[in-house]
């Protein structure tokens, strides 16, 4: 048993009990950090670039020298892009050439077909024939129209006239259209219409016979010329009823205005047959209507026309008015 007194006396001889550590306490008196005496950090200046202008971005996006691009790429990749690009153009030309090639092989077995030459285009049938007028046949609208007294209205239709007849026409030819074979062809008073045939080859104008079908169809004037001479026969007048009221005279170039039938066929280097109308009395200030028509075997084949030319008192009142807008 041990003694009590041996054990306060000797502590190392008894046993050791375990003991916790008690925590520590803090003073209240003291403040909560210590105060440090050491030197302040030195203020990190950031430095501040100057931005690069426009300018020098786009050169550099041009060229940049420390990467050694053009336009953000190396020589080698442009070089690649190029050699690509080549070879699919390329590619895409010989397909399209390929497949144009098979559509044209199947469309020759399939379709039948010939080359036509210039001599077979400019070929109609036996029936097909035109007629054209110069200078209504000039613009869009066969219309002649022009103020009388106004040499500019109608200085157009001369210079229409004058590139018909002086390419490869002959004296005598020009001498058998009268009035309308020489400037200024009328214009003024008694404009001319040169009606003409248009080329086509190969075809044969054959008279009318007196037994025919369409010679019942001719009218009187034309039945005359035809007893007295084998031609193709022209002949022109007002549409209406209203028209041949205020057309009254018609003079024609050659008189009686026919055409030869032993010149066709006609070649490409042959002058076409024409013939002159003037329209001598008619009532100006009215737009009249006129047609013209060739009679011959199969026909007949038609031309028409308007004209209208604005009286003197028009033109009179409308420089009138011009000079009074001007003189205000």
């Amino acid at each position: 048993m041990v003694n009590i007194k041996d054990k306060y006396e000797n502590p190392s001889t008894s046993q050791s009990a375990p003991t916790t550590p008690r925590p520590l306490r803090r003073d209240p008196s003291l403040p909560t950090s210590l105060p440090t005496y050491s030197k302040p950090d030195k203020l990190q200046v950031v430095s501040q670039e100057k931005p690069i202008s426009c300018r020098r971005r786009f050169l550099k996006y041009l060229y940049n020298r420390e990467k050694k691009t053009f336009c953000g790429r190396t020589c080698k990749n442009w070089f690649s892009i190029i050699i690509y690009s080549v070879l699919y153009v390329i590619s895409l030309a010989a397909y399209s050439l390929l497949f144009l090639y098979g559509t044209l092989i199947i469309l020759k077995e399939l379709i039948d077909y010939r080359v036509m030459d210039k001599v077979e285009l400019l070929t109609y049938s036996e029936n097909g024939i035109g007629l054209s007028g110069t200078p209504a046949s000039e613009g869009d609208q066969p219309i002649i129209w022009y103020r009388q007294g106004v040499e500019d209205d109608y200085k157009k239709y001369i210079n229409a006239i004058d590139r018909l007849l002086v390419k490869n026409r002959r004296k005598r030819e020009l001498s058998d259209l009268g009035p309308c074979g020489e400037a200024p062809y009328g214009y003024g008073d008694k404009p001319c219409v040169i009606i003409k045939i248009n080329k086509q080859l190969y075809w044969k104008g054959k008279p009318l016979d007196t037994n025919s079908s369409e010679t019942k169809l001719a009218p009187k004037q034309v039945l005359n010329w035809i007893q007295r001479d084998k031609k193709l026969w022209n002949f022109c007048e007002g549409v209406t009823s209203f028209d041949k009221e205020h057309l009254r005279d018609i003079d024609y170039y050659p008189n009686p205005p026919g055409i030869d039938p032993g010149i066709f066929p006609i070649d490409l280097q042959s002058a076409l047959p024409v013939v002159a109308i003037q329209i001598s009395n008619f009532t100006i200030g009215t737009s009249l209507a006129i047609e013209c028509k060739l009679w011959y075997e199969g026909g007949p084949s038609s031309f028409g026309f308007v004209i209208y030319i604005a009286p003197d008192s028009q033109v009179v009142y409308r420089k009138t008015i011009d000079s009074e807008i001007n003189s205000g």
